[in-house]
C-alpha cells in the first residue's frame, strides 16, 4: 500500500498533473522526479511522459493513495480525462490503436512542451505550492487566454527555448520528452524549465509570471475558432458541433480539423491568395517554409526543425498556430467550404505528403469532408469511406466494448435514430451489427453472428437498409446518427438488461 504524503494539495480547476505535482514538489521541497517515485510513476531517472495523456487504475489508485485524493480526481488530472472530445487523445486514433506513448509523442498533442499566460501565473501565484499551469495549454488549439485577452506565449523572455520543455540537442532535435522537465531540479513552478545547450546543463529558471513585453492580442476570428475548438474538445458523448454544414461529432469534427491543415500546408500559397484579409498570414508563410526546407537545412544547430514539426501538425509557435487555426475554421463554419478545400486538394501533387496522409484520414472524416477529399484527390472508393454502405470500419476499437451491445438496441441508445425515414425494426438490427463492426472490426456476417442475430435477418436487414441509403443523404445521415449511438453505447457501459458475451 502507498503510503500518504505528509501535506497535499486540492488540484485546482484545469490542472493537470505535471503541473500538479510540480507544485506539490514545490511545497514539499523534494524534487519532481522523487515525488514521482513516491506516487509509483517511475522507479527511475526518467519521469514517463505517458502519463500526460492516461493514467491505468492501479496508477490513479496509487496518486490518490499518495496525494490524499479519489482516484476520479487521479484520472481527471490527465489530458483525456479534461478534453473528452479532442480525437487525438483517444485510443482508437484514425482507426488505429495507440497507447499512451504514442499519444504522448503525437505532434497533436503538444506534449514537448506547454504554452502559458503569464498574467495567469501571476494571478494564481497565491496559491499553495505556487502558479498554476493550466492542462488546455498542453494543446495545439489553446492558443490564447480569453480571460486576459492575449494570445499565449510559449517562448522563455530570457533563454528563447520553449519554456516548458525539456530543450532540444545543439542540432535542432527534441531531448526526449518527460513529464516534468528537468525533472531532478528544485525550481519554482513558474520558473523556465528549459535546458539550453549541451550535456547536463541546468535549466534556465527564469520567472515566467511577468510579460516581457506588450501581450499579442486576438483577431475576432481568433477568438471565434478558440470557442469553437475548446467546445468541440470538452465535448460529451453525443454532442455534436457543426462542420461544413451538416451537424456532426465532435471526433469528426476534430479530424476535418486535421485533414483541412494539411490540405492548407500542402497548397500553400494557395490559402493566402485566397484569403488575404486574414491577419497574420505571412507568419503562416515563414512555418510552411520551414516545413519546406531539406532535413539538413532544419534540423541543424540554426535551424528551426524543433519547433516546424511535420505537415501534418499545427505550428508551435502561437501566432501562426492561432492563424491557421482560425482560417481552419473559418472554412469549416462555412456550408459551401467544401468548394474551398476543393480548390486546395485539387493542387496536391500524388506524391506530396498532404496527399498521403488525406488517403489515411479520409474514411475517419465527416461525410462532407470526405466527400470533398474523393471529389478533389481522386481518392480509390474503398479509401474514400463514405457514402460506401459496407463494410463498416472499425472506427471504435479500444473504445466501445462489443459485450455491452445487445442485438435489440435499448430505446435511449436508439434514440439518434429515430428522426431517421428508414424502417425502424431492420434500421436499429442494422444499427447493432453495425456497431459491433465499429467495436471490432469483424465482418457483417461475422458481427450478426456475434449478437445471434439468425442469417435470415441478416439478409432482410442488408437488402432493406441497403435499398434506403441509396437515396441522396441518407448514408450520410445515418452515419452521423450511428456514431451518436456509439457514443452513448461507451458513456453508458453495459446496457440495463442485457447481458455480456
Amino acid at each position: 500500500m502507498t503510503t500518504p504524503l505528509p501535506r497535499s494539495l486540492d488540484p485546482a480547476v484545469g490542472e493537470i498533473l505535471p503541473g500538479y505535482l510540480l507544485r506539490l514538489a514545490h511545497r514539499l521541497s523534494v524534487q519532481p522526479l522523487e515525488l514521482g517515485h513516491l506516487c509509483g510513476l517511475t522507479t527511475g531517472p526518467v519521469f514517463p511522459a505517458r502519463h500526460l495523456v492516461r493514467l491505468n487504475d492501479n496508477q490513479a489508485q496509487r496518486v490518490a493513495d499518495a496525494c490524499r485524493l479519489h482516484p476520479a480526481e487521479a484520472h481527471a488530472l490527465t489530458l483525456s480525462g479534461q478534453a473528452p472530445g479532442y480525437t487525438p487523445l483517444r485510443i482508437d486514433y484514425l482507426g488505429r490503436h495507440q497507447s499512451p506513448v504514442t499519444m504522448a509523442n503525437d505532434g497533436w498533442v503538444l506534449t514537448a512542451f506547454s504554452r502559458y499566460c503569464p498574467d495567469c501565473l501571476s494571478d494564481t501565484a497565491h496559491l499553495p505550492g505556487g502558479p498554476v499551469w493550466q492542462g488546455s495549454w498542453r494543446l495545439p488549439h489553446t492558443f490564447l487566454c480569453e480571460r486576459h485577452n492575449r494570445l499565449l506565449a510559449w517562448q522563455c523572455p530570457a533563454c528563447r527555448g520553449p519554456a516548458f520543455s525539456n530543450g532540444y540537442r545543439s542540432d535542432g532535435r527534441w531531448r526526449p520528452t518527460q513529464l516534468i522537465p528537468a525533472p531532478a531540479q528544485r525550481l519554482h513552478p513558474a520558473r523556465c524549465r528549459h535546458r539550453p545547450g549541451a550535456g547536463r546543463v541546468a535549466a534556465c529558471g527564469q520567472f515566467l509570471d511577468q510579460s516581457s513585453g506588450p501581450p499579442l492580442r486576438p483577431t475576432p476570428a481568433m477568438t471565434h475558432a478558440h470557442r469553437r475548438l475548446a467546445e468541440a474538445a470538452t465535448a460529451e458523448a453525443g454532442h455534436e458541433v457543426t462542420s461544413l454544414g451538416q451537424r456532426v461529432s465532435a471526433q469528426w469534427f476534430f479530424n476535418d480539423v486535421r485533414a483541412t491543415i494539411s490540405a492548407l500546408h500542402g497548397s500553400w500559397p494557395l490559402a493566402q491568395d485566397a484569403f488575404a484579409e486574414f491577419g497574420s498570414m505571412d507568419t503562416v508563410a515563414a512555418h510552411v517554409e520551414a516545413l519546406r526546407r531539406t532535413h539538413r537545412e532544419h534540423t541543424g544547430a540554426l535551424g528551426d526543425g524543433r519547433v516546424a514539426r511535420t505537415f501534418g501538425h499545427p505550428p508551435a509557435d502561437t501566432l501562426p498556430a492561432a492563424t491557421l487555426m482560425a482560417l481552419t475554421v473559418t472554412i469549416l463554419d462555412d456550408p459551401s467550404g467544401h468548394h474551398t478545400l476543393a480548390q486546395f486538394l485539387s493542387a496536391l501533387p500524388s506524391t506530396s505528403t498532404a496527399h498521403i496522409r488525406l488517403r489515411q484520414h479520409a474514411p475517419h472524416c465527416s461525410p462532407a469532408m470526405t466527400e470533398a477529399i474523393r471529389g478533389s484527390v481522386r481518392l480509390p472508393r474503398k479509401a474514400a469511406g463514405q457514402p460506401a454502405f459496407f463494410p463498416q470500419p472499425p472506427t471504435h476499437r479500444g473504445r466501445l466494448d462489443p459485450r455491452t451491445i445487445p442485438a435489440v438496441l435499448p430505446e435511449h441508445w436508439a434514440a439518434p435514430l429515430d428522426g431517421l425515414d428508414a424502417p425502424r425494426r431492420q434500421l436499429r438490427r442494422d444499427a447493432a451489427i453495425r456497431l459491433v463492426q465499429m467495436a471490432t472490426g469483424r465482418s457483417r456476417r461475422s458481427a450478426a453472428l456475434y449478437l445471434e442475430i439468425p442469417l435470415g435477418s441478416l439478409q432482410s436487414s442488408t437488402v432493406t437498409i441497403r435499398a434506403w441509403q441509396k437515396h441522396p443523404g441518407n448514408a450520410e445521415a445515418y452515419q452521423n446518427a450511428l456514431h451518436r449511438v456509439a457514443e452513448i453505447a461507451i458513456a453508458e457501459g453495459n446496457p440495463r438488461g442485457a447481458s455480456a458475451r
